[in-house]
């Protein structure tokens, strides 16, 4: 499964950084960061499978793992000339970021992973997730991931962000969702993480229900050198409520190594 990639900017010779998106957003959900980062590297936004850029139906149905999507996004920056890159993924990208650093470590100079975890949900949690988006949509999901994907208060200030991005959510195409749905539902590192050789920052939302601090915290300790960093104020999309803490420290990661 080939990774589709935006080239955000023109910085020819600089290091490579990616970014890859949280399940049901599109690659501007990273541009805030990005935009902050941009004279010191070469920025390419991936997307997820038919999230932003469309692919066929045949790709959707066809069931990929997030291994599949690592090897596909290392042979997409290949053909676009990039043999080496730092990568910055949020929740299932974060996973791809985690199984990059143990099925690709050459590849990468450094991980940032966001709002991620080893192992995200059941089989029966999947399964009614995807259930319910297969009747009816996408649309479906916006009251119970609003409160997972933002501090409260966040959606009731006067920021265009939030409700961008839960618009994001309700027209994503449902194929490509449930696709990356089933591909999580196989997705399970733990106890993996001790091979991780990779200079890596852990990000966490202080308010994330779901990938904790606590729980984040733990992989910072099951990765040799790790770091974590928590951003107040915020929960699960804490790129989109603090894109400048988040950039803030990415650069001071980036340029401590």
């Amino acid at each position: 499964m080939r990774i589709a990639l935006h080239a955000f900017n023109d910085n020819p010779g600089s290091p490579v950084l990616v970014f890859g998106d949280a399940l049901g957003t599109r690659v501007s959900l990273w541009a805030a960061v990005a935009s902050r980062l941009v004279d010191d590297h070469q920025i390419y936004l991936s997307d997820l499978p038919g999230h932003t850029f469309p692919v066929s139906k045949e790709e959707l149905s066809t069931d990929f793992t997030i291994s599949d999507l690592a090897a596909g996004l290392v042979q997409s920056l290949e053909d676009h000339g990039v043999e080496s890159f730092t990568y910055c993924g949020a929740s299932i990208s974060g996973g791809i970021g985690l199984t990059l650093a143990l099925e690709h470590p050459q590849k990468l100079t450094g991980l940032i992973a966001c709002s991620t975890a080893t192992k995200f949900g059941t089989d029966v949690s999947w399964a009614e997730r995807i259930t319910e988006v297969e009747n009816d949509g996408t649309q479906s999901l916006l009251p119970d991931t609003a409160d997972r994907w933002f501090a409260a208060g966040f959606l009731e200030e006067d920021i265009a962000t939030g409700p961008a991005t839960l618009t994001d959510l309700a027209t994503i195409d449902d194929a490509a969702y449930i696709a990356c749905c089933r591909a999580l539902a196989l997705y399970d590192l733990t106890g993996k993480l001790g091979a991780i050789t990779t200079p890596t920052l852990f990000l966490a939302g202080s308010q994330d229900p779901g990938c904790t601090p606590e729980a984040m915290g733990e992989m910072r300790d099951a990765v040799d050198g790790s770091e974590l960093a928590v951003v107040p104020d915020s929960a699960h999309l804490l790129m989109a409520e603090h894109p400048e803490i988040v950039a803030d420290r990415i650069h001071s990661f980036l340029a401590s190594r």
